[in-house]
Protein backbone atom coordinates (compact mmCIF):
# COMPACT_ATOMS: atom_id res chain seq x y z
CA UNK A 1 0.00 0.00 0.00
CA UNK A 2 3.18 2.64 0.38
CA UNK A 3 4.19 2.00 -2.53
CA UNK A 4 1.26 2.70 -4.05
CA UNK A 5 1.06 5.70 -2.29
CA UNK A 6 4.89 7.02 -3.40
CA UNK A 7 3.98 6.29 -7.25
CA UNK A 8 0.70 9.08 -6.93
CA UNK A 9 3.00 11.22 -4.64
CA UNK A 10 5.56 11.07 -7.76
CA UNK A 11 2.94 11.21 -10.29
CA UNK A 12 1.29 14.69 -8.33
CA UNK A 13 4.74 15.81 -7.42
CA UNK A 14 4.77 18.31 -10.78
CA UNK A 15 1.81 19.83 -10.44
CA UNK A 16 3.08 22.69 -7.85
CA UNK A 17 6.34 23.20 -6.39
CA UNK A 18 4.97 25.44 -3.46
CA UNK A 19 5.90 22.49 -0.86
CA UNK A 20 8.90 20.48 -0.67
CA UNK A 21 8.71 16.39 -1.74
CA UNK A 22 9.14 15.93 2.36
CA UNK A 23 6.79 17.43 4.06
CA UNK A 24 4.33 16.25 1.45
CA UNK A 25 5.62 12.53 2.02
CA UNK A 26 5.22 13.65 5.57
CA UNK A 27 1.91 14.08 5.34
CA UNK A 28 0.86 11.42 3.03
CA UNK A 29 2.27 9.13 5.46
CA UNK A 30 0.69 10.56 8.40
CA UNK A 31 -2.82 9.62 6.75
CA UNK A 32 -1.57 6.40 5.37
CA UNK A 33 -0.88 5.37 9.04
CA UNK A 34 -4.12 6.21 10.66
CA UNK A 35 -5.77 4.63 7.69
CA UNK A 36 -3.80 1.41 7.45
CA UNK A 37 -3.82 1.10 11.55
CA UNK A 38 -7.76 0.96 11.28
CA UNK A 39 -7.47 -1.02 8.63
CA UNK A 40 -5.34 -3.69 10.69
CA UNK A 41 -8.03 -3.07 13.30
CA UNK A 42 -10.89 -4.14 11.32
CA UNK A 43 -9.02 -6.93 9.51
CA UNK A 44 -7.95 -8.86 12.54
CA UNK A 45 -11.62 -8.18 13.57
CA UNK A 46 -12.85 -9.97 10.97
CA UNK A 47 -10.10 -13.00 11.63
CA UNK A 48 -10.80 -13.14 14.99
CA UNK A 49 -14.97 -14.16 13.86
CA UNK A 50 -14.19 -16.61 11.62
CA UNK A 51 -11.72 -18.31 13.85
CA UNK A 52 -14.07 -17.61 16.64
CA UNK A 53 -16.79 -19.23 14.52
CA UNK A 54 -15.01 -22.21 13.43
CA UNK A 55 -13.80 -23.32 16.63
CA UNK A 56 -17.36 -23.06 17.77
CA UNK A 57 -18.77 -25.08 14.74
CA UNK A 58 -16.09 -27.74 14.98
CA UNK A 59 -16.97 -28.48 18.95
CA UNK A 60 -20.22 -28.56 18.36
CA UNK A 61 -20.58 -30.41 15.45
CA UNK A 62 -18.58 -32.92 17.57
CA UNK A 63 -20.70 -33.05 20.16
CA UNK A 64 -23.64 -33.77 17.74
CA UNK A 65 -22.00 -36.39 15.42
CA UNK A 66 -20.82 -37.83 18.54
CA UNK A 67 -24.54 -38.48 20.35
CA UNK A 68 -25.83 -39.44 16.46
CA UNK A 69 -23.47 -41.65 16.43
CA UNK A 70 -23.83 -43.31 19.40
CA UNK A 71 -27.71 -43.37 18.55
CA UNK A 72 -27.33 -45.70 15.98
CA UNK A 73 -25.17 -48.44 17.98
CA UNK A 74 -27.92 -48.05 20.22
CA UNK A 75 -30.25 -48.82 17.49
CA UNK A 76 -28.12 -51.61 16.13
CA UNK A 77 -28.26 -53.02 19.53
CA UNK A 78 -31.84 -52.64 20.18
CA UNK A 79 -32.19 -54.48 16.73
CA UNK A 80 -30.12 -57.38 17.45
CA UNK A 81 -31.02 -58.14 20.98
CA UNK A 82 -34.83 -57.90 19.13
CA UNK A 83 -34.29 -60.02 16.26
CA UNK A 84 -32.22 -62.69 18.67
CA UNK A 85 -35.39 -62.89 20.99
CA UNK A 86 -37.60 -63.75 17.86
CA UNK A 87 -35.32 -65.90 17.02
CA UNK A 88 -35.13 -68.07 20.26
CA UNK A 89 -38.72 -67.72 21.08
CA UNK A 90 -41.23 -70.42 21.49
CA UNK A 91 -44.10 -68.31 20.74
CA UNK A 92 -46.58 -69.71 17.61
CA UNK A 93 -45.29 -68.66 14.44
CA UNK A 94 -49.13 -66.72 14.11
CA UNK A 95 -48.36 -64.71 16.94
CA UNK A 96 -44.63 -63.68 15.87
CA UNK A 97 -46.11 -62.80 12.75
CA UNK A 98 -48.46 -60.09 14.74
CA UNK A 99 -46.01 -59.07 16.58
CA UNK A 100 -43.42 -58.31 14.13
CA UNK A 101 -45.54 -57.23 11.26
CA UNK A 102 -44.03 -53.75 11.09
CA UNK A 103 -40.93 -54.71 12.31
CA UNK A 104 -38.56 -54.07 9.20
CA UNK A 105 -41.02 -50.62 9.06
CA UNK A 106 -40.31 -49.48 12.00
CA UNK A 107 -36.27 -49.60 11.68
CA UNK A 108 -36.37 -48.31 8.40
CA UNK A 109 -38.72 -45.12 10.82
CA UNK A 110 -35.99 -45.15 13.03
CA UNK A 111 -33.77 -44.45 10.54
CA UNK A 112 -35.31 -41.53 8.92
CA UNK A 113 -35.86 -40.09 12.38
CA UNK A 114 -32.43 -39.75 13.20
CA UNK A 115 -31.74 -38.26 9.64
CA UNK A 116 -34.53 -35.52 10.22
CA UNK A 117 -33.03 -34.95 13.87
CA UNK A 118 -29.50 -34.40 11.72
CA UNK A 119 -31.23 -32.08 8.84
CA UNK A 120 -32.74 -29.97 11.58
CA UNK A 121 -29.34 -29.67 13.06
CA UNK A 122 -27.85 -28.74 9.61
CA UNK A 123 -30.38 -26.11 9.10
CA UNK A 124 -30.15 -24.35 11.57
CA UNK A 125 -25.96 -23.95 11.47
CA UNK A 126 -26.28 -23.12 7.84
CA UNK A 127 -28.67 -20.63 8.66
CA UNK A 128 -26.26 -19.31 11.34
CA UNK A 129 -23.41 -19.38 9.53
CA UNK A 130 -24.93 -17.64 6.76
CA UNK A 131 -25.90 -15.06 8.90
CA UNK A 132 -22.28 -14.76 9.95
CA UNK A 133 -20.60 -14.30 6.52
CA UNK A 134 -22.96 -11.65 5.65
CA UNK A 135 -22.29 -9.92 8.49
CA UNK A 136 -18.44 -10.17 7.53
CA UNK A 137 -19.21 -9.58 3.84
CA UNK A 138 -21.03 -6.04 4.63
CA UNK A 139 -17.76 -5.24 7.06
CA UNK A 140 -15.31 -5.98 4.61
CA UNK A 141 -17.21 -3.44 2.30
CA UNK A 142 -16.14 -0.38 5.16
CA UNK A 143 -12.72 -2.34 5.11
CA UNK A 144 -12.38 -1.43 1.26
CA UNK A 145 -13.87 1.83 1.42
CA UNK A 146 -11.28 2.84 3.97
CA UNK A 147 -8.57 2.00 1.97
CA UNK A 148 -9.57 4.38 -0.78
CA UNK A 149 -10.76 7.11 0.97
CA UNK A 150 -6.84 8.52 0.65
CA UNK A 151 -6.18 7.95 -2.97
CA UNK A 152 -9.59 9.39 -3.38
CA UNK A 153 -9.00 12.65 -1.63
CA UNK A 154 -5.37 12.51 -3.27
CA UNK A 155 -7.13 12.46 -6.90
CA UNK A 156 -9.85 14.66 -5.76
CA UNK A 157 -7.39 17.60 -4.59
CA UNK A 158 -4.61 19.03 -5.78
CA UNK A 159 -2.14 17.21 -3.50
CA UNK A 160 0.57 20.13 -3.13
CA UNK A 161 -1.34 22.89 -2.66
CA UNK A 162 -3.88 21.69 -0.36
CA UNK A 163 -1.89 19.45 1.65
CA UNK A 164 -2.85 20.66 5.16
CA UNK A 165 -6.76 20.91 3.98
CA UNK A 166 -6.46 17.48 2.51
CA UNK A 167 -4.73 15.94 6.12
CA UNK A 168 -7.98 17.54 7.69
CA UNK A 169 -10.81 16.16 5.33
CA UNK A 170 -9.14 12.86 4.70
CA UNK A 171 -8.93 12.66 9.01
CA UNK A 172 -12.03 13.35 9.31
CA UNK A 173 -12.98 10.54 7.10
CA UNK A 174 -11.10 7.89 8.00
CA UNK A 175 -12.69 9.05 11.67
CA UNK A 176 -16.09 8.64 10.33
CA UNK A 177 -15.22 4.88 9.11
CA UNK A 178 -13.89 4.03 12.65
CA UNK A 179 -16.84 5.61 13.99
CA UNK A 180 -19.34 3.87 12.23
CA UNK A 181 -16.79 0.65 12.43
CA UNK A 182 -17.86 1.04 15.97
CA UNK A 183 -20.98 1.67 16.57
CA UNK A 184 -22.53 -0.73 13.84
CA UNK A 185 -20.37 -3.11 12.47
CA UNK A 186 -18.23 -4.43 15.32
CA UNK A 187 -22.03 -4.62 17.35
CA UNK A 188 -23.46 -6.56 14.08
CA UNK A 189 -20.50 -8.63 14.22
CA UNK A 190 -20.57 -9.37 17.80
CA UNK A 191 -24.52 -10.40 17.41
CA UNK A 192 -23.84 -12.74 14.51
CA UNK A 193 -20.76 -14.79 16.52
CA UNK A 194 -22.96 -14.65 20.02
CA UNK A 195 -25.72 -16.50 17.51
CA UNK A 196 -23.80 -19.26 16.82
CA UNK A 197 -21.98 -19.54 20.52
CA UNK A 198 -25.84 -19.50 21.42
CA UNK A 199 -26.37 -22.79 19.89
CA UNK A 200 -24.77 -24.56 22.42
CA UNK A 201 -27.47 -23.83 24.72
CA UNK A 202 -30.79 -24.15 22.23
CA UNK A 203 -29.70 -26.21 18.95
CA UNK A 204 -27.55 -29.30 20.78
CA UNK A 205 -30.39 -29.36 23.80
CA UNK A 206 -32.72 -29.79 20.68
CA UNK A 207 -31.26 -32.35 18.42
CA UNK A 208 -30.66 -34.25 21.29
CA UNK A 209 -33.67 -34.48 22.56
CA UNK A 210 -34.77 -35.24 18.96
CA UNK A 211 -32.42 -37.96 18.79
CA UNK A 212 -33.45 -39.58 22.00
CA UNK A 213 -36.83 -39.72 21.10
CA UNK A 214 -36.20 -41.79 18.07
CA UNK A 215 -34.04 -44.24 19.59
CA UNK A 216 -36.90 -44.46 22.94
CA UNK A 217 -39.68 -45.17 20.08
CA UNK A 218 -37.79 -47.64 18.72
CA UNK A 219 -36.59 -49.35 21.80
CA UNK A 220 -40.36 -49.46 23.02
CA UNK A 221 -41.39 -50.81 19.78
CA UNK A 222 -38.85 -53.74 20.31
CA UNK A 223 -40.08 -54.18 24.01
CA UNK A 224 -43.86 -54.80 22.60
CA UNK A 225 -42.09 -57.30 20.52
CA UNK A 226 -40.50 -59.20 23.08
CA UNK A 227 -43.14 -58.41 25.85
CA UNK A 228 -45.76 -59.75 23.29
CA UNK A 229 -43.67 -62.68 22.49
CA UNK A 230 -43.38 -63.53 25.92
CA UNK A 231 -46.80 -63.68 26.78
CA UNK A 232 -47.66 -65.80 23.60
CA UNK A 233 -44.99 -68.51 24.95
CA UNK A 234 -46.81 -68.86 28.22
Amino acid sequence: MKSLFVCLLLALAGQSLAQSQDEFVEYLLEIQYQAEAIHQLMEGTFDNVRFSMSDQLVELNRQLIGRMNEALEEVEQIREDTEAFVGESSAPATCVNVATANWAIEIEGVGQALSRCASRANIQITSRTADVHAALEAAQVQSTELQNIVVRGFIDWNAIDYTEQISAIVGAQIQDKYDYFTRITQPNLERALQAIFDLDDNLLPEIVTCVDRGVERFNNYGRVIRDTLFFCSQ
